[in-house]
């Protein structure tokens, strides 16, 4: 997987919430569109917890479907841009940065971040871009489960709200879930407890490609691949592929402190802070957010008096649908962005 030039924004002394500062933190972003005069044509996406923040690419972009000229978000009316990840692995500082007091990476001593960390590093970058409020936030995955905490935690810096396959309280995340993810690292050969950068470290490449490819088969992305009439054989090749690219760029480490971030993770009980309509997308054969989740949400929200709407996408490619089956909402998710109401499902 070959990468696109990021954007930088450098910043002194971040305070972790754990009491650690981050000398130089480093924010790597992408953008799309121009800023215009009044700067309040600005969309942040939040991308997922394996993604990356090339959202829109010829190559990679995992929001291409919706997203350029003309399309759900109109690059040419609006300022997008997304920023990597807090503790990712495509440019902002993680655990393959330089550790300043071990001249080595951090690997698995980075700190031990929290979702409320991630946020406030989005912050200062569009702090650093001259932006006082967002025209919407929207999330991925991951990332739609940081649209609800930005919206109750910076309730006025943003317009509106887009969750994609997001959670408003991950419950979902254990102590043992993550120990068990641990696991299937810590019995590699090179491990060394997470700092396997300088040794033999193909064992935990190989654990990082099967990892990725459940992930994938798991989000549904095989599915839509044998849609597509191809042969199994040229599924699990094409699977194998793009585990195998992304394996060249993410670390294991990533995905331990990105999981531990979401511990405790919850904006419903800030919920009613909450001042902007929310659009929550979700497919109905999603395995990772159930629709249950999706229509407890709402039903939560509306009790709030909170002006939100779920779209109920039909798509037979769970996680991965919303991206896959694009025409099941670009034109609502346009109408919610030019602050008309779609005719969306009501509860």
């Amino acid at each position: 997987m070959n990468l696109p030039e990021s954007k930088f924004v450098k910043y002194k002394n971040f305070s972790v919430s754990d009491g650690t500062i981050i000398n130089d933190l480093l924010i790597a972003y992408q953008t799309w569109g121009k800023l215009n005069q009044k700067k309040d044509n600005a969309i942040l996406i939040c991308h997922g917890y394996t993604n990356h923040h090339f959202a829109c690419d010829k190559n990679i972009g995992w929001f291409n479907n919706l997203m350029g000229s003309g399309k759900g978000i109109d690059t040419d009316k609006y300022f997008v841009f997304c920023s990597n990840m807090l503790g990712s692995s495509f440019g902002t500082t993680g655990p393959k940065s330089i550790n300043p007091k071990t001249k080595s990476p951090y690997g698995s001593d980075f700190p031990k971040i929290k979702n409320i960390d991630i946020i406030n590093v989005q912050k200062i970058l569009i702090e650093n871009l001259g932006i006082n409020q967002l025209h919407t936030i929207l999330g991925y995955s991951f990332g739609g489960h940081l649209v609800y905490l930005w919206a109750t935690e910076f309730p006025d810096m943003i317009k509106k709200v887009v969750s994609v396959a997001g959670a408003l309280d991950r419950w979902d995340v254990s102590k043992e879930k993550i120990e068990f993810l641990e696991k299937s690292f810590t019995d590699c050969k090179g491990w060394n407890n997470g700092h396997f950068y300088s040794s033999d470290s193909s064992e935990v490449i190989d654990a990082l490609i099967n990892y990725r490819i459940k992930v994938l088969n798991h989000y549904g992305f095989a599915d839509y691949l044998l849609d597509l009439n191809h042969s199994l054989e040229v599924v699990q090749t094409i699977i194998l592929k793009a585990a195998k690219g992304w394996a060249g760029h993410f670390d294991p480490n990533s995905l331990i402190i990105l999981r531990r971030a979401n511990i405790g993770s919850s904006a419903k009980y800030k919920a009613f802070k909450i001042k902007v309509p929310i659009l929550k997308v979700l497919a109905k054969t999603d395995k990772v957010t159930s629709m249950e989740e999706g229509y407890s949400t709402i039903k939560y929200l509306k009790s709030l008096n909170i002006d939100c709407d779920l779209i109920e996408l039909k798509t037979k490619f769970g996680h991965y649908g919303p991206m896959s089956d694009y025409n099941e909402w670009s034109n609502q998710l346009k109408d919610f962005l030019e602050n008309k109401k779609p005719h969306l499902l009501s509860i």
